[in-house]
């Protein structure tokens, strides 16, 4: 595919098709969600990998609605981004609804993962008056190519976290000190800890996940332990149904044991992913992450489910 198509797909994916139904209702929006998804020139390559992936950890009776499902959930990622972009940083959209509650006030770390969409969980921390900034890999221009439009809509959901959480972005690496400094305001801190060694290479400790030898990075839970700060998960559930998403806050933790929290963190990920595959947005990630923590095990190569 030329350049110029690839753009032209890109904008329509990322940009026109998330943004027209998001003046409807919910109602009547996330029906036309769902019917966009249908198209297989949706996220295609994307799609194809996952789908390619994921079947061989997680159970997928049927590959075509799962495919659907992933373009359903990149496209709501998307649609997400076009309702937050006009509307209040402190304002949550009906069809988002949540349970459990952040600390009152000071800094805290804030784990979540990169499944369903995170994004409104920034929305309810400013709508409770907290600041909150995110630890971001850093964007790298030359790594998107003739992609502009996928490079433009990466600066803009950077802009958009920045605009909603009242803090500039973290990015790795060398985000030590301004993470210790964030803290030190009471600014929450939001981390997204299932980030594979290539994004990630510091900090990786073995995990068990969907029952692979795997792991994630504990920086995060280490700087919360040094700065004297809470841990406080957090996570979204998807309806596919209808769209209509639940943002979970569980309860804080003090980052004494590190161990015992990462795993817990690691089950909880692995709950996640296996009641709803389709909504984990790192299935292209997998087997490099795997092979690439094979070494943190003492095995040689991962196996297959």
């Amino acid at each position: 595919m030329s350049a110029w198509r690839r753009n032209l797909l890109d904008w329509w994916t990322l940009y026109l098709a998330p943004w027209l139904p998001s003046w409807l209702p919910w109602r009547w929006a996330y029906p036309c969600y769902r019917w966009f998804a249908r198209s297989a020139c949706l996220h295609r390559e994307r799609a194809v990998a996952a789908a390619g992936i994921a079947p061989l950890y997680v159970p997928v009776a049927d590959q075509r609605a799962f495919m659907h499902d992933l373009r359903t959930v990149w496209l709501l990622d998307a649609a997400d981004l076009a309702l937050s972009r006009r509307g209040p940083v402190d304002r949550l959209p009906a069809h988002v609804t949540v349970e459990g509650s952040w600390p009152a006030r000071g800094g805290f770390i804030a784990v979540g993962f990169h499944h369903a969409a995170a994004l409104w969980a920034f929305h309810d921390l400013r709508r409770h008056g907290h600041a909150t900034t995110m630890v971001l890999a850093r964007l790298d221009e030359r790594e998107f190519g003739a992609d502009r439009v996928r490079y433009r809509y990466a600066r803009d959901r950077i802009a958009e976290l920045e605009r909603v959480g009242g803090e500039a972005c973290i990015h790795r690496p060398h985000a030590r000190a301004k993470l210790l400094d964030a803290l030190a305001r009471g600014v929450a801190v939001i981390s997204l800890i299932d980030v594979p060694p290539r994004l990630a290479p510091r900090g990786q400790q073995p995990v068990q996940l969907l029952g692979q030898p795997a792991s994630l990075p504990v920086g995060a839970l280490e700087l919360a332990r040094e700065s004297g700060v809470p841990v406080v998960p957090f996570w979204v559930e998807l309806d596919l149904h209808s769209g209509r998403r639940r943002l979970v806050i569980g309860a804080a933790h003090a980052p004494v044991a590190i161990d015992a929290l990462r795993d817990a963190l690691a089950a909880l990920l692995d709950r996640l992913v296996r009641t709803q595959p389709a909504a984990w947005h790192m299935w292209q990630e997998w087997p490099a992450w795997l092979q690439a923590a094979a070494a943190l095990h003492g095995t040689a190569q991962p196996s297959e489910a």
